[in-house]
């Protein structure tokens, strides 16, 4: 046994392709949730803008009682700002969701990195790889 590791090149390359293709996926899953909760604010507009038009006819009926009139413009402007806020809430979460899973891919990647530079390395240091005895790999500065 040695303090040596050996890695098999194309599992190496393999692993890497599929943390890019989880990326490409998480990305993808990212632009959807965005689209999502795009939809969501545009509902939410649309449902402000009808609680709106129908409070200014209920008040339009009522154009006697001024306190009522009072009344339901409040409660429309009330709804509005919490469906904003919902809409506002989904976006966050979205986004706090995506970078979360950007964020542990980044850590992955790091990780691996490291990995691969030490066991460079320690394949240097024994075989004198940085004493210029071989140039076909080349150095990836770090």
């Amino acid at each position: 046994m040695s303090a040596s590791c050996m890695l098999n090149r194309t599992e190496l390359l393999a692993q890497i392709d599929g943390a890019t293709d989880a990326l490409a996926q998480d990305l993808a899953e990212a632009r959807q949730l965005t689209e999502k909760s795009q939809e969501t604010l545009q509902r939410a507009h649309q449902e402000a803008a009808q609680i709106v038009s129908a409070a200014e006819e209920r008040a339009k009926f009522l154009a006697n009682q001024t306190q009522v009139l009072l009344v339901a413009r409040q409660k429309a402007h009330q709804l509005e700002a919490r469906a904003i806020a919902e809409a506002e809430a989904l976006r966050r979460e979205a986004d706090s969701y995506v970078d979360g899973r950007i964020a542990s891919m980044e850590a992955g990647l790091q990780k691996i990195m490291s990995q691969v530079r030490t066991m460079r390395a320690r394949l240097a240091s024994r075989s004198g790889l940085d004493a210029g005895e071989t140039t076909t790999l080349p150095r990836v500065p770090e």
